[in-house]
């Protein structure tokens, strides 16, 4: 089979592995999408930076996966059901327009990404990762947006 574009209309739900609810009608349902290489390339470019020499003479590599995980959740992430703060009042899910590169997105509101654990972003970024890697067999399993 021969090389396939990336469909960046699909979209694919998805449950969190530490979700209590997992496989049930209460579950959280997250939304997520392909990004294109615009914003892959900006993502992705940001996980690992290097510096000069400091005073004795070491140069540093630092890794900022943290980081990286939280930009590929804002520009993937496309929605949400079910997701509620402590008291049970669903949380809304907004958006904010961003530019990447010289192009205007849609990418998730900073007060959404704000509520959301280390656990999940890390969860969310690899999915959003893996759809980035379309197979066969995942293309079966998305949904046209």
């Amino acid at each position: 089979m021969a090389i396939r574009a990336l469909t960046l209309s699909s979209v694919q739900v998805i449950e969190s592995d530490s979700d209590p609810a997992r496989g049930s009608a209460d579950a959280t349902k997250f939304t997520i999408g392909a990004i294109d290489a615009f914003v892959s390339a900006y993502v992705f470019d940001r996980t690992l930076t290097f510096s000069d020499s400091d005073a004795g003479g070491i140069a540093m590599a630092q890794v900022k996966m943290s980081e990286a995980n939280l930009e590929a959740v804002r520009f993937g992430l496309r929605g949400w059901e079910n997701f509620r703060d402590d008291r049970g009042n669903d949380v809304p899910f907004t958006t904010t327009d961003r530019i990447v590169l010289g192009k205007r997105y849609v990418a998730v509101a900073d007060e959404c990404l704000a509520v959301l654990g280390q656990d999940l972003v890390r969860e969310l970024a690899n999915a959003i990762r893996r759809i980035n890697e379309v197979t066969p067999d995942d293309a079966k399993k998305s949904v046209a947006a």
